[in-house]
């Protein structure tokens, strides 16, 4: 299967680096779609006082 490789040449180009850079990545993702979660309701909560 292609993914081990992947990961295995990541690891070996990278190497320890690769684990805190993926936490970074991960956690920027899961902040952008909290924000445009809480995003959406408050134009949700907006429109209803209409």
């Amino acid at each position: 299967m292609l993914l081990p490789t992947v990961v295995e040449t990541l690891i070996a180009t990278f190497g320890p680096f690769l684990i805190p850079a993926t936490l970074f990545a991960l956690g920027a993702v899961g902040y952008l779609f909290l924000y445009l979660l809480t995003r959406a309701r408050r134009e949700t909560y907006a429109d209803d006082g209409l």
